[in-house]
């Protein structure tokens, strides 16, 4: 059977590259919010395995009480502290940067609907018109065929 796909037309080109623009940066997006949601969490996880059991009470391990506030904190504890919050950092930039993105995508959209030439939307509609009215045709072509044949068998039996 011949299937004939009539080529997009440019608003429909146009349509699908803007959905896979959305679609790529909302996702993007998501997954910057759940790394930042886990960076969070790894800095209590981090909190909670450090008071655990089994880590050694000398001062070159790391494992010693914090006495006063004034005293530095473990080396172990420290670099997590710090990689934790370089983390948290770069998660908050990478939003930042996210939302950025999806900002000047609807700044663009706003704009290409203010240029949109009236006679060019209607010519669109035109087009999408005649394609939806070529593909009913062929349809009611197929079916007028159907009941045709039917009507000459039922003449035949007569």
């Amino acid at each position: 059977m011949d299937r004939e796909e009539a080529d997009a037309t440019p608003s429909e080109r146009w349509k699908s590259s803007l959905n896979a623009t959305c679609n790529r940066i909302t996702t993007q997006y998501l997954s910057l919010l759940r790394s930042a949601a886990g960076t969070a969490t790894a800095v209590g996880d981090a909190e909670e395995g450090a008071g655990g059991g089994g880590v050694s009470e000398g001062d070159r391990s790391g494992g010693g009480l914090i006495a006063d506030q004034a005293d530095p904190p473990p080396p172990p504890i420290a670099a997590d502290a710090a990689l934790n919050s370089l983390q948290v950092k770069l998660a908050a930039h990478n939003l930042c940067v996210a939302s950025s993105n999806l900002l000047e995508l609807i700044r663009t959209l706003r704009l290409a609907a203010l240029l949109m030439d009236e006679t060019v939307i209607e010519s669109e509609e035109r087009d999408e018109f005649e394609i939806a009215m070529d593909e009913v045709d062929h349809l009611m072509e197929g079916e007028c065929v159907l009941l045709e044949s039917e009507l000459m068998s039922l003449r035949n039996i007569e």
